[in-house]
């Protein structure tokens, strides 16, 4: 690689991290708001007034309605219910409940045999 190039590279890598950093700096200042995230569903037209809705994390096809405003509806509804209490969630709640019970059990029964 020819040295200009590769020193512009590293120039970019450069400003690059930096806006990087800076970018999360400005984000943690008190009273500003992050970007809200992206959607979860996608709302894709695909012909006759039929809309597909697209799983943006797998790219997989999950409904497909009529009608823009049926579509948006029922994406609308797809990222609440995901958003909702799971089992996977519950499960890291109930771990880490127990974890936590257990640990104050054993500092109580080791204190406990102390005294």
């Amino acid at each position: 690689m020819h040295p200009s190039i590769a020193q512009r590279i590293t120039v970019l890598d450069g400003l690059r991290a930096r806006a990087q950093q800076a970018t999360a700096e400005f984000y943690q200042k008190p009273g500003v708001q992050p970007p809200p995230l992206a959607p979860l569903i996608i709302v894709r037209p695909s012909g006759n007034n039929t809309f597909s809705l697209i799983n943006r994390a797998s790219g997989v096809v999950v409904a497909e309605r009529f009608g823009h405003n049926n579509a948006t509806a029922h994406a609308r509804e797809l990222e609440a219910k995901e958003a909702q209490f799971n089992v996977k969630q519950f499960g890291k709640f109930l771990s880490s409940w127990t974890l936590r019970f257990g640990i104050t059990l054993t500092v109580f029964a080791f204190f406990g045999s102390h005294m």
